[in-house]
Parts: C-alpha cells; sequence; structure tokens
C-alpha cells in the first residue's frame, strides 16, 4: 500500500513539474545584457578583457559593488566553446570546494545546459554559475549574500 501512494506521489510530482513548464534548459546572457542590467541594478561595468588571451576568452566583465572602496564584484566571461566553459566551471568548483570549513551550507545543480554551484562558509558567499559557453565567478562576503542571490535572479543565473 506504500508503495502504491509512493508511486503515485511521484507520478504527481512529474507531472506538476511538467505543466507547470520548468525546463532543463536556459538561455546564456550576451556580455552586452549583462552590462546593461547590471548597471540598471547600480554596478559599475569594467571590461577586462584586454588582460585575458583572447584565444579563448571572448568577453570579460567584472560588476563592482561599491563607490569608494570595492564590496564586492560579479565575474562574467564568455568563452569560445561550451566545454571551455564546463572546464573552468569545474576548476572553479573544485576551488570553492576546497575552501569549505565545519560550518557550511551549499547548493550544487545541474541540469541540461546549466549548472550552478554556491557554498557559505568562513564568512565567505562563492557563486559559479554556467549556462552554455558563458559563466558568473563570485567570491565575496557573506553579508552580500542576498543581494548578490537577487541579482542572479534577475539575469538567470
Amino acid at each position: 500500500m506504500m508503495k502504491k501512494v509512493l508511486i503515485i506521489f511521484i507520478f504527481i510530482a512529474v507531472i506538476m513539474i511538467f505543466a507547470t513548464g520548468c525546463s532543463m534548459s536556459r538561455t546564456a546572457i550576451t556580455a552586452e545584457q549583462f552590462a546593461k542590467k547590471a548597471e540598471e541594478a547600480g554596478y559599475f561595468i569594467q571590461d577586462y578583457i584586454e588582460y585575458i588571451s583572447a584565444d579563448v576568452v571572448l568577453d570579460y566583465l567584472i560588476a563592482i559593488r561599491g563607490t569608494e572602496e570595492i564590496d564586492y564584484q560579479i565575474e562574467f566571461v564568455v568563452v569560445s566553446t561550451v566545454e571551455q566553459a564546463i572546464t573552468d566551471y569545474n576548476n572553479n568548483k573544485a576551488d570553492f570546494v576546497a575552501q569549505k570549513t565545519g560550518t557550511s551550507s551549499y547548493a550544487d545543480v545541474t541540469m541540461g545546459n546549466y549548472a550552478y554551484y554556491v557554498l557559505t562558509t568562513g564568512g565567505r558567499h562563492y557563486v559559479i554559475s554556467r549556462i552554455e559557453n558563458t559563466f558568473i565567478y563570485i567570491n565575496a562576503e557573506e553579508q552580500y549574500k542576498t543581494e548578490i542571490s537577487d541579482f542572479l535572479k534577475t539575469i538567470g543565473y
């Protein structure tokens, strides 16, 4: 009897997911779209492409929060291939995982063309988020966690 209830519950959950239009993939934004949304949200944009190897990195923007001192920054990177973005995502994620201390919280999601890892530990908030050949990188103080999360929701990362 319990097995039947569980199967029915799972079946209903799957139907609800498909009925609400839950998608397994997301649409990557361009560097121009990132810059526009970040500026609208009050960030100062720096273009760092001239400091990066152009054969792999196509665009490299940094959205900076803070007026006199930098509170935190959000790095937006477009690379030449999805494979390169996956490699960069995995390398950054491994660096973040190595930062874990005794008390930490994290989320790790991979589905379709999207991957997201967030870690809060030791007073720091780390985010790496990838869609297609783009990714977002953040290493900030924990106090900015909600503000960062809200911005990432507005841009779909």
